[in-house]
């Protein structure tokens, strides 16, 4: 994964509310950055997700919820 795409996922967590998927995020990134090279995949972003357990909380099938600090 590259830095373009892994802060680009970091600035939709941000505007995401209750539960989303990792295709909504993909599909938020697309929409907001246009198609690029460095835009990855639904699987990039579930294996990111899946290591940030204080950021996040894993809903099952690729479904997350934001965890309010």
């Amino acid at each position: 994964m590259n830095k373009f795409f892994k802060k680009w996922i970091f600035e939709i967590l941000e505007e995401m509310d209750e539960v989303f998927t990792v295709h909504e995020i993909v599909s938020s990134i697309v929409e907001k950055k246009g198609t690029s090279m460095y835009i990855g995949n639904a699987q990039e972003v579930g294996s990111l997700l899946s290591s940030l357990p204080k950021l996040v909380e894993r809903l099952g099938d690729g479904k997350y919820r934001r965890i309010n600090i």
